[in-house]
């Protein structure tokens, strides 16, 4: 009778322990599953969504810096063609106040750093809104078109002492 008796409350055991695991598995998935779902837009209700046409934006990508005197201001977050031009949207908080004749430059960190887009605020009284365009925007400058126009400058000078 006892070593029924030990039986039963040996699978008793197992058997709550098979349900705890698997319960334990079962809210964990479901728990990984939620993370995968969270939103990451960072609460779009914060922000406003500005737009730049450039020629190249070579090194810009969705997530990339939005500045404004050295203070990350927003983030790129959708590039598309338009009429053959890079153009580039991107979340600013709303609470930056940027004139409606500010513009908008791709810049390096060093010379062969990460890119960045930097806000240069202009004085207009009208700020710009949700949707509007950059009238101004300076394009990416290329390490390669910098180095050749150094060596320009240098066979050109070169060939005045001559």
């Amino acid at each position: 009778m006892q070593k029924k008796l030990k039986i039963s409350t040996l699978l008793g055991h197992q058997m709550n322990k098979r349900i705890t695991n698997f319960l334990l598995g079962f809210f964990a998935i479901i728990f990984l599953f939620k993370l995968m779902l969270i939103d990451r837009d960072n609460n779009s209700e914060n922000f406003i969504e500005l737009y730049a046409k450039f020629n190249k934006i070579d090194g810009v990508n969705v997530g990339t810096s939005v500045v404004i005197s050295g203070i990350k201001v927003g983030e790129v977050n959708r590039i598309f063609l338009k009429d053959n031009y890079p153009n580039i949207a991107m979340n600013i908080d709303q609470n930056v106040e940027i004139s409606n004749d500010s513009s908008i430059s791709i810049q390096t960190h060093g010379l062969f750093g990460s890119k960045y887009l930097i806000i240069e605020v202009g004085g207009e009284v009208e700020k710009m809104e949700n949707g509007d365009k950059f009238s101004f925007s300076e394009d990416s400058i290329m390490v390669d078109d910098l180095l050749r126009k150094i060596i320009e400058i240098g066979e050109s000078k070169k060939s005045e002492k001559l």
